[in-house]
């Protein structure tokens, strides 16, 4: 017997000592394997276009690998190597000195005196001074960059990465709008400082999480069918995504494929055989154990497969699939059919006929998955949050986390032996929240669906489930059996989520700006008499919506902006020709993004909007604009 259970206790070491070898193996890979230069940093060269006789900046922007950092321009020391950006001339075009942008200065274990770096990203303008007789058309620049890359352990050798910078010149007055004051365009951001400056892009370019909606790479539409669903706010990683996770978690256990479960599989950690409590307790906590490993596993996968979820997204027919999966999956919690395995292995699963330590895991390993179907389509859902965001890290955590809401019952009730005769019978009420997260689940399938199909009516799926929800859980359906009490809280619960249903459509504004679409030769040929904004959204941008549904519809804001001529470009197709030329010239990265110009064509980049922005704020942008605009005229 004594061998039996050391086996069994070496056996569960084994596994978890593996799964801790492979977890860590993947996070070296990850983060701990040196990486190649091209990995390290990131070059890209804004494409200019400038006239003769003119001066334009070309600007470099460097992306450098999370957890590394490259010497900043000039270096701390002496010994440092700074990093130094330079770029080729050729005939008619002259390069002048290279504009480095301030360091962060940082103090690590690996030196003992402070370092001043740069990390993330970081802009280097190269002035370039374009002669009367250079030669019209495209001209490619090369470049190179010279850099040494730290992270908090070591330093790697210095090494250089080449780029091109494309640079197009034009005749006099050949720029047209969306020039800068000195005669050319650029792509990307060029100042860190504010300042006014026709087409260019902000003085501090997003990166790319500053928009939830920019579409993948090559994508010519990209949904995001979780921002305005009731499981979106779990992406953002904080404390509060952690806690609903821990809370959906512990609710899952009232739904009627698990918590008939709980007392049997409670009992046979010994609880009810007057077990020491320490015994129960480590019993327990292998068979948590075992569920944290299944739905990590999950979690993780998702994440390192996030990519490609992100790149079948950009493909409407994709989201629609996905949006009827999730209402398919639905229909099982409102009792349409059943998921359930058979009964004989809902028993096995559960723990009945563990009799060791290795079984009990194992059964904790197995029961998330095949054991309760009730779990199962709100699991999918989280899967579809996990594999956005495409964070390895935030996937094995919140899929952990879920894992403890799970089994914290187990844990409690194994302890506590009394607690067991205190739970309440099974009965309608766990019908009724199994339902509860049918509507949930609803919801978002019908969110993905809207978004591909209707992305206007998508913001209003969420007052609609709280109406309709509310009015059916709380006083349409039926609980016969039901104590009471609960029909009182049901009934409490229902009418709370009606009055919230109709308080969000009661307060969402019927006006507001009206913007009028134009096209980049209407933009070139206009009038020069009126400050203007540009409004560039696509319908797949959840953001866009809610900013026209909150801000624009703001009565302060529509106030202040009368002195503004509103413009409104659609980017839905946001690889056409079109789009591809209205980025380049304002040096878009995403949408929302609002331009603010002046009368004759030149941004006032201090007051660009990337991405929602409350009324509150957005009149603050809106007051820089008219200061800007003052100052000029004056």
């Amino acid at each position: 017997m004594r061998r039996t259970q050391a086996a069994g206790r070496g056996a569960i070491l084994g596994i978890v000592a593996a799964g801790t070898v492979l977890f860590a193996g993947a996070s070296f890979a990850q983060f701990g394997a040196l990486p190649k230069p091209e990995e390290l940093v990131k070059a890209h060269a804004a494409e200019v276009r400038v006239e003769q006789d003119r001066r334009t900046d070309v600007v470099v922007t460097l992306v450098i690998l999370d957890h590394w950092h490259i010497n900043a321009h000039p270096a701390a020391s002496e010994n440092a190597i700074p990093t130094d950006v330079t770029i080729e001339g050729s005939p008619g075009i002259e390069v002048q000195a290279t504009a480095y942008p301030a360091p962060h200065v940082v103090k690590l274990p690996i030196d003992d005196q402070p370092l001043k770096v740069w990390d993330g990203r970081a802009e280097i303008h190269v002035p370039l001074q374009v002669s009367k007789s250079s030669a019209l058309g495209a001209h490619t620049l090369k470049g190179t960059v010279r850099f040494q890359a730290c992270n908090d352990q070591v330093c790697l050798p210095p090494a250089s990465l080449a780029f091109d910078a494309r640079i197009d010149v034009v005749p006099p007055g050949g720029a047209g709008p969306g020039a800068s004051a000195g005669g050319g365009t650029r792509e990307a951001a060029p100042s860190p400082e504010p300042e006014t400056t026709q087409g260019a892009a902000p003085a501090q370019p997003p990166s790319s999480s500053t928009f939830a909606t920019a579409p993948p790479a090559g994508a010519a539409q990209a949904p995001s069918p979780l921002a305005s669903s009731p499981l979106g706010g779990l992406g953002g990683g904080g404390w509060k995504s952690f806690l609903a996770l821990f809370a959906i978690g512990l609710a899952l256990n009232l739904t009627p494929c698990v918590y008939p479960m709980l007392g049997v599989t409670v009992s046979i950690f010994g609880a009810r055989r007057a077990a020491p409590p320490l015994k129960v307790f480590g019993s327990a906590a292998l068979y948590v154990l075992g569920m944290a490993v299944m739905y990590s596993s999950l979690g993780l996968a998702a994440a390192f497969t996030g990519g490609l979820f992100g790149g079948w997204l950009a493909n409407p027919v994709v989201s629609i699939a996905i949006g009827l999966l999730l209402i398919a999956l639905s229909l099982s919690m409102f009792g349409l059919y059943e998921l359930n395995p058979p009964a004989a292995l809902l028993t096995r699963l559960g723990g009945a006929g563990a009799t060791s330590a290795l079984g009990i895991f194992l059964s904790g390993l197995v029961v998330g998955v095949f054991a309760a179907p009730c779990v199962g389509p709100p699991v999918v859902a989280l899967l579809a949050v996990v594999g956005q965001k495409g964070d390895p890290w935030f996937g094995f955590i919140s899929f952990f986390i879920l894992a403890l809401g799970l089994g914290a019952p187990y844990l409690v009730l194994g302890t506590f032996s009394n607690l067991l005769q205190r739970m309440p019978r099974s009965g309608e009420w766990m019908v009724w929240v199994k339902k509860l997260f049918g509507v949930i689940l609803f919801s978002i399938g019908l969110n993905y669906a809207l978004i591909a199909i209707a992305p206007r009516l998508a913001g209003w799926v969420l007052p609609a489930a709280l109406v309709v929800g509310g009015l059916w859980l709380g006083f349409l359906d039926r609980l016969g059996s039901a104590r009471p009490a609960f029909r009182a809280f049901a009934r409490i619960v229902g009418a709370l989520a009606i009055v919230c249903g109709i308080g969000f459509v009661a307060t969402t504004p019927r006006h507001g700006l009206e913007f009028q679409p134009i096209t980049s030769l209407e933009l070139a040929s206009r009038a020069g008499d009126q400050p203007y904004v540009i409004d560039f959204s696509a319908d797949w941008c959840q953001p866009c919506h809610e900013l026209e549904r909150v801000t624009f519809a703001d009565r302060r804001v529509i106030d202040a902006m009368h002195a503004f001529k509103l413009y409104k470009v659609d980017l839905t197709r946001f690889d056409s020709p079109e789009a591809d030329h209205w980025r380049r010239q304002f040096g878009i990265h995403g949408v929302p993004t609002i331009v603010f110009a002046h009368a004759r064509g030149e941004e006032v980049r201090e007051a660009r909007v990337e991405g929602f922005m409350p009324p509150e704020e957005f009149l603050r942008r809106v007051a820089r604009a008219r200061d800007a605009v003052a100052a000029i005229a004056r």
